[in-house]
């Protein structure tokens, strides 16, 4: 499966995905040692754009990179003017070389190769800058939350490795050696099983069963229905953070 193909789910990938935490713009403010306020970011793999508008949001004036046209068309609908939408890919930046203060990665670093998007990262940002990838991972300690995963994984038959997971190793050896800082944000939204269900519908796992998504997701729901009869719940998350710099 390829990162376009979220493009047919676009605007439910817009309206339902997680968005992040408050505490990890700041946690990024730290780590670059200024404000984004005035700040030249560049977000690869922007999608429709949840995380570039948060860092929009703080001052910063951002390059959304992203192979889908279908996101980048949300995108572009739903930012403002400090955020300029840019069709190309991390493994080969349509970008000037020493260009920006932060490049980030929400979500989307796994959709690399690695060797070439790292390379690429560090070539377009500033001597000094700052490479900052993050996940949303889902608390596994919400019994609930176990129960739904497992059951839903089984049913697609995914076993993907850990958002994130190998990242700061491989950032902190060689080639790169350079010194790495993780952050850990917990938190959680309050949210509907109607609006869970959308959510579910853009994984990419869940697109990938094609004619059989709609039966898995529906059957996952009764399930969740039956253990949550008010019909919402408290999606637990931790976002993971990992920075370097250029």
């Amino acid at each position: 499966m390829s990162r376009q193909s979220f493009d047919r789910v676009a605007a439910e990938y817009d309206a339902v995905r997680p968005d992040y935490p408050g505490p990890l713009f700041d946690a990024i403010e730290s780590a670059m040692g200024q404000p984004l306020l005035w700040s030249h970011v560049c977000d690869v793999g922007a999608g429709t754009g949840i995380a570039s508008r948060a860092l929009a949001g703080r001052g910063a004036t951002v390059t959304a990179v992203d192979p889908g046209e279908g996101m980048l068309r949300v995108l572009k609908a739903r930012s403002t003017s400090r955020v300029r939408p840019v069709v190309g890919d991390g493994n080969a930046l349509p970008l000037g070389s020493a260009t920006f203060d932060l490049l980030t990665y929400a979500q989307s670093f796994h959709w690399t190769d690695p060797a070439r998007s790292l390379a690429e990262a560090f070539r377009v940002l500033r001597p000094g800058a700052l490479l900052a990838l993050w996940w949303n991972r889902h608390d596994r300690s919400a019994d609930w939350y176990a129960r739904h995963e497992e059951r839903l994984f089984r049913a697609c038959g995914w076993t993907g490795p850990v958002d994130g997971e190998g990242v700061d190793d491989l950032l902190a050896g060689p080639p790169w050696s350079r010194r790495v800082a993780t952050v850990d944000v917990p938190w959680s939204r309050h949210i509907s099983l109607a609006d869970l269900g959308r959510n579910i519908r853009t994984k990419s796992y869940v697109l990938a069963l094609g004619d059989r998504a709609e039966e898995v997701v529906e059957a996952e729901l009764a399930l969740l229905s039956a253990e949550h009869p008010d019909g919402y719940v408290d999606e637990p998350f931790t976002t993971y953070g990992v920075f370097a710099r250029a």
